[in-house]
């Protein structure tokens, strides 16, 4: 015990890393228990009507990525599951429609999702709030050109949703990690309509996101890395957020034995 109460802290670290190193390369699929957001978030995706057409909007950056990609990658897997159409595109967060074309381009291609039909991306465009109401009364003429600088009004699905409103859209997919984000979405919107609002929000702007939900105006809400796990496991398809979850628990059962093994050695030297 007197060896232990003098082990040198860098040890410490480097065990800390080596747990790290190990479950980020051979995760050990711990499964998480799942909270009632998680499965409301779930369900209020699952049970749009057949063929519906939902709008995903990554309103972030690369800062932002190792919390909110996840979470986009989870959420297009589970609609391209119930063959939604999807329409995915932001304002104002330039990278984001990027970060999210490496996302959507390999599912869209595992669920043969034809482009311009299935799905479309419409890049990234400037104005915040202001190209929101646009969109809301003339897609096409707002967004103009998709992300490959083509025109979209030559696109069967952007033909079918001329307009961002109850009538053609059915939910609104956004990952948010600032302003413009999902606040924006539902005042220009979503508000006062039938048009779902569910939101995947930053570990640290999640306890300001839940009035909304509390409220009804959040259909729902992926909170954070946790969350990202507890929605992974729902639709059966293990991520980066449930990898991460066997990282932290790894992690936690290290600290906890430590601080186990610590005290007995100070009560044993005491004694």
């Amino acid at each position: 015990m007197e060896r232990l109460m003098k082990i040198d802290r860098r040890l410490l670290y480097l065990v800390a890393v080596v747990l790290v190193a190990v479950t980020v390369f051979f995760p050990l699929g711990l499964p998480v228990s799942v909270s009632k957001l998680a499965v409301q978030t779930y369900d209020a995706i699952q049970n749009l009507p057949d063929n519906s057409v939902v709008f995903v909007a990554p309103m972030y950056d690369p800062g932002s990525a190792g919390e909110l990609s996840p979470m986009l990658k989870a959420m297009l897997y589970q609609c391209m599951e119930r063959k939604y159409r999807i329409i995915l595109g932001n304002t104002s967060w330039v990278l984001g429609a990027a970060l999210a074309h490496d996302i959507i381009t390999p599912i869209a291609q595992e669920f043969n999702y034809v482009y311009g039909t299935d799905y479309i991306e419409i890049g990234s465009k400037p104005g915040g709030p202001i190209w929101m109401a646009s969109a809301k009364a003339d897609l096409p003429g707002t967004a103009i050109v998709d992300y490959n600088n083509n025109p979209v009004g030559q696109y069967p699905l952007i033909q079918a949703v001329p307009r961002l409103t109850q009538e053609y859209v059915a939910a609104f997919l956004v990952l948010d990690c600032g302003t413009p984000g999902a606040a924006e979405w539902l005042a220009q919107i979503t508000q006062g309509t039938s048009i779902k609002l569910i939101v995947g929000e930053i570990q640290m702007s999640v306890p300001d996101s839940m009035t909304y939900v509390q409220s009804g105006q959040y259909n729902g809400m992926i909170a954070g890395s946790r969350g990202c796990a507890e929605y992974e496991q729902l639709i059966g398809r293990p991520g980066a957020g449930l990898k991460s979850q066997d990282t932290m628990s790894v992690i936690a059962l290290m600290v906890t034995l430590f601080i186990v093994l610590g005290n007995i050695g100070y009560l044993t030297r005491k004694k």
